[in-house]
């Protein structure tokens, strides 16, 4: 089974509950510290995966692909009373527009998709952009190995805790070979989403850059929320609860229209 981390409201308020989904090399952990807290603090009912070969949950094998974790997202969704916000982060992000757009099998039911810091439709026409225009590029060699400070350019603010950067840096894990290269071959599937998406980008994303948020904010029709000054891992940044308050709202505002 996969790791599971839940956080219960002590006065929940009318709102589906929050399914949140980790990007590459990273697993439930990273949503324990700051997120999952306070989206309970916010009245609402959170809960974390691990996808396989992540954290606790079981290790994935040489054979598993991108649709591997969208069918893990699509069991933990079963799994919950009622339909949920989905929050993916990253590469998460990635998984949860293939759930939604059905490219993977067909998508569940879900109440709402909030794309956080989310790789773009096209991962390799994004890199391709940034490359055209010399800007500037993350290390993707020395941030495969974990080099502490390829991960703090990518990931961190320049001023994080040196205790918490190498914290956070030990917990994270490789990607099966096969789940990059099917990321970068199969693709979401835009025209086919029927659910509400809100893109929360942050300000100073050395991975997707705002330029990329905007586009994908645009394809979905969705609204854009840009957090100033937030690094990539906004889930382990002091800025997160500017993210958690719109995912509150998101959440707060689905349900409100669901009853209209």
């Amino acid at each position: 089974m996969l790791e599971w981390i839940s956080a219960q409201p002590h006065q929940p308020r009318p709102a589906p509950p929050v399914l949140l989904v980790h990007g590459a090399w990273h697993g439930a952990w990273c949503w324990a510290e700051r997120a999952l807290p306070d989206l309970a603090a916010r009245g609402l009912t959170a809960h974390a995966i691990s996808l396989r070969g992540h954290g606790a949950s079981p290790p994935a094998s040489r054979l598993t692909t991108i649709c591997d974790y969208v069918q893990d997202v699509r069991t933990a969704v079963a799994a919950l009373p009622q339909p949920p916000v989905l929050v993916g982060h990253s590469a998460g992000g990635y998984v949860a527009q293939l759930l939604m757009t059905g490219r993977c099998g067909p998508p569940p039911a879900l109440a709402g998709v909030v794309l956080l810091c989310s790789s773009p439709v096209s991962s390799p026409a994004y890199f391709l952009r940034r490359w055209r225009e010399g800007a500037p590029m993350v290390d993707i060699r020395a941030l495969l190995r974990r080099e502490p400070a390829a991960v703090r350019a990518a990931l961190f603010r320049p001023d994080i805790a040196a205790a918490d950067l190498e914290r956070y840096r030990q917990q994270l894990v490789s990607e099966p070979p096969l789940v990059t290269m099917t990321s970068m071959l199969i693709r979401p599937r835009p025209s086919a989403c029927r659910t509400p998406v809100l893109v929360i980008a942050a300000g100073d994303d050395a991975i997707f850059d705002l330029a990329a948020q905007q586009a994908l904010a645009a394809t979905y029709r969705a609204e854009l929320f840009v957090i100033p000054s937030a690094p990539h891992d906004i889930m382990l940044d002091p800025a997160w609860p500017l993210a958690g308050a719109a995912i509150a709202q998101f959440a707060v505002e689905l349900n409100r229209a669901a009853k209209v």
